[in-house]
């Protein structure tokens, strides 16, 4: 453990501040004239006056020994030349040498205490006219406030990287605000979860049993486990069985966290229905999302089956297509019912279908699929732009991101809802597994009550990473009109691939395909020597000219450990990217060339969450650092200050592989996956895969995931269409849901608002 020094001294020089963070190098002359180089996150302090500084020695490998600030506070002991200097810096309006050390001459060494407590002490003062004692008095209080709250802040213990986000948020309140109620913390300010808040709580003397600290705990508990397990609600049993795993210092009664539950429903935080617990913002997006649904049954498709067989007729005859059974019946669904779905696999002829739709609807409206007012009528929309850009290549019809076809704007909501509708008379959505809840709500609600709508997605996929279960709870209702693909197309079945997706989801796999090394390859690989075999695939690849950053990906679960996605990432990037352009922000580096994926969706930069791309180059913007990043040949300018929304993306999660299909793919399957590895993740992520996958790990990793139990994910949108109870068959019978942490996400500080859209 670092031994904790306290240094004295005044800065004499910076030598960097960060133009987006609190971070600086500054030289500071101590007490003794010796100098001394110190790092850390701080405002800018004053040259000339003295300061103490909390921290520790370091010997940094290129510049030698450093001093790591942990916090500061200002020190008692002033010299006369540092306060002359101090005064006179030109921060105050109007003070040269001569006023300064008039100041100091007349009011003493504790010249700043006395102006502070009483401005009218500068009266008097020659050539310090009354505009300049009142700047003067002014700046110095502003400086004072911001200080004093950065040195009241370092007194809780928080660090540096926590001080700095408290004071971005509440600015010269911020100490204020963290007394009046700590807990206040978890849903306002990110990073900080239960644990950090409770702990902050403690220090500042709140009652261990005070009713902030259980209603926060019951509030945390449910946001989290249902963000991390894609619930929408919890019974009580298990919210107040998972909260009591947060507060262990005391006991407390189940009657405690009954009235708690009772305050924050009264508080409209939360909902109680039927003995489950909701989160306000999931209810009535489920809520509103089910009375959408009915509203637009209401209302019957314009076309019978007959309509719509003779329109398959003409397009048959038209553009020469033959169509098995299934697909010209998916087709007749899709068109002749209000609301349908289309499930299957790869190769099972979704995109055949999709484009047969397009034509029998030209053909129903006696539209020209050509035509502009054709592209109005049909709004085709993917969760990411990839998928968008796929469905768009696919049937040549417009297609976009759904975020972008509701008007996603800078408020992180949308400009398309009830009140200012979608103009379409069809919807299309592909890879509709991936709806979340949150999204799926606002997409529904922002349809005209005429418009028919077709969901595309692959129901053995992987759900939504957000909560809720959408496409599986559509597909068991009476609602939708569903058409299962189970016939692989004939050019798809020569394909190991979909051979082996479909293996897995058989649970019968035949381990020779692995040996075949015609489309899969395996390498059989511990954990440890994990990247240093993906090292030799990719000099392999790239040898052959290979383009690492559009040809290949690899998919992983994990974030953590020695062959999770950050450290293949931070290993490909010092292998293969030796540019010397970089930004290095909280230990991210990033580098000229190098792949990033976006984490978050950002209207401004019109960029969404999974969105994949290249940087080419770093320059200066408004005399700040900035990334030009080139996401699919549209380029963009990406402020250093926002790089928490971006990470590298030569290794990426199989949740964020979504909706992406990827000529080669290489696949970790090793057993420190073991507590991520599902038959669906395993199954989706082969199928991103379209012409070689290369998986590295063991043959036990594979087998296991095939018979790991998959989560069942708690929501009532099935119930709420098909206005049905719930039953205990509903419910996961486990009383307990724990804290598990699969690595998706980092969700300390995640709140309803983090990632989802105002419902």
């Amino acid at each position: 453990m670092e031994e904790k020094t306290i240094i004295t001294g005044t800065i004499n020089n910076y030598i960097y501040e960060s133009d987006e963070s609190l971070y600086k190098v500054c030289e500071l002359v101590l007490d003794d004239d010796s100098e001394v180089i110190i790092v850390g996150s701080f405002p800018r302090l004053d040259e000339g006056l003295s300061y103490e500084f909390v921290g520790s020695y370091r010997e940094h490998p290129k510049y030698g020994k450093q001093f790591f600030v942990e916090s500061y506070s200002k020190s008692d002991s002033l010299t006369k030349s540092g306060l002359l200097n101090y005064l006179s810096s030109g921060k105050f309006y109007g003070i040269g040498p001569k006023i300064a050390e008039n100041i100091i001459n007349k009011l003493g060494l504790d010249c700043i205490k006395k102006i502070l407590a009483d401005q009218t002490v500068l009266e008097g003062i020659s050539g310090l006219t009354k505009p300049k004692a009142e700047a003067l008095y002014t700046a110095l209080k502003d400086n004072y406030l911001e200080e004093q709250c950065y040195i009241e802040l370092y007194g809780y213990g928080l660090t540096s990287k926590m001080v700095a986000k408290l004071y971005e948020k509440y600015g010269n309140s911020a100490a204020n605000k963290v007394v009046e109620d700590p807990y206040r913390l978890i849903t306002e300010v990110d990073g900080f979860g239960f644990k950090k808040s409770d702990n902050l709580a403690l220090k500042l003397g709140i009652d261990p049993s005070d009713m902030r600290r259980i209603k926060a705990s019951l509030v945390y508990t449910l946001n989290y486990v249902c963000y991390q397990n894609g619930f929408t609600y919890l019974t009580k049993e298990q919210l107040i069985n998972s909260a009591k795993s947060l507060i262990t210092d005391i006991s407390l009664a189940d009657e405690d966290y009954i009235n708690a539950i009772s305050d924050l429903v009264m508080e409209k935080k939360i909902i109680e229905e039927d003995e489950r617990i909701f989160d306000y913002y999931l209810y009535n997006a489920e809520i509103k999302c089910k009375d959408k649904i009915l509203k637009l049954n209401e209302i019957k498709s314009n076309f019978s089956r007959d309509d719509v067989k003779e329109a398959l007729k003409y397009v048959k005859d038209l553009v020469e297509l033959e169509y098995t059974p299934l697909q010209e019946d998916a087709i007749i669904n899709c068109l002749s019912n209000k609301l349908s779905i289309i499930t299957g696999g790869p190769g099972t002829g979704k995109s055949t279908i999709l484009k047969g739709i397009l034509l029998c609807y030209a053909k129903l409206l006696d539209i020209s699929p050509t035509d502009e007012i054709f592209s109005y009528k049909v709004c085709m929309v993917a969760p990411t732009g990839r998928a968008a850009k796929r469905m768009a290549d696919t049937t040549n019809h417009k297609a976009t991101t759904i975020h972008k076809a509701l008007g996603y704007n800078y408020t992180d909501s949308f400009s398309r809802d009830e009140n200012n509708p979608l103009n379409a008379s069809l919807l299309i959505v592909d890879e509709a597994s991936m709806l979340d809840i949150s999204l799926a709500s606002s997409l529904f609600r922002a349809l005209p009550n005429k418009c028919q709508v077709i969901l595309i997605g692959d129901s053995n996929q992987l759900p939504s990473v957000g909560p809720g279960n959408v496409l599986a709870d559509l597909i068991n209702t009476s609602i939708f009109k569903t058409t299962t693909l189970t016939q692989i197309m004939r050019q798809a079945k020569d394909s190991d691939i979909i051979a082996l997706s479909n293996m897995v989801l058989q649970e019968r796999i035949n381990y020779s395909i692995l040996s075949k090394k015609n489309e899969i390859f395996f390498y059989d690989r511990d954990a440890k020597d994990t990247i240093e075999g993906i090292f030799k695939i990719l000099d392999n690849f790239i040898s052959k000219g290979g383009d690492l950053q559009n040809e290949i990906e690899i998919l992983a679960p994990m974030y953590a450990g020695v062959a999770g996605i950050d450290a293949i990432n931070q290993a490909i990037q010092e292998r293969y990217n030796h540019e010397e352009k970089m930004i290095v922000r909280d230990n991210k580096v990033f580098k000229k060339n190098d792949k990033v994926l976006q984490l978050k969706n950002d209207s401004i930069l019109d960029i969404m969450n999974g969105d994949i791309g290249k940087i080419i180059d770093i320059v200066k913007s408004d005399e700040k650092d900035a990334l030009l990043i080139d996401f699919d040949g549209r380029v963009v300018t990406y402020m250093a200050s926002d790089l928490d929304n971006l990470s590298l993306a030569y290794a990426i999660s199989v949740h964020k592989a979504q909706g992406s299909e990827f000529d080669n793919v290489i696949l970790p399957v090793l057993p420190s996956y073991q507590i991520m590895l599902r038959k669906k993740l395993l199954y989706t992520a082969i199928t991103r895969a379209k012409k070689k996958l290369i998986i590295i790990g063991k043959i036990d990793s594979i087998e296991k995931s095939l018979y790991q139990t998959e989560g069942i994910r708690q929501t009532a949108l099935y119930q709420r269409l098909e206005n049905k109870p719930v039953s205990q068959e509903d419910k996961i019978f486990d009383p307990e849901i724990p804290f598990d942490t699969f690595g998706e996400y980092d969700m300390e500080g995640i709140t309803p608002y983090s990632f989802m859209n105002k419902a």
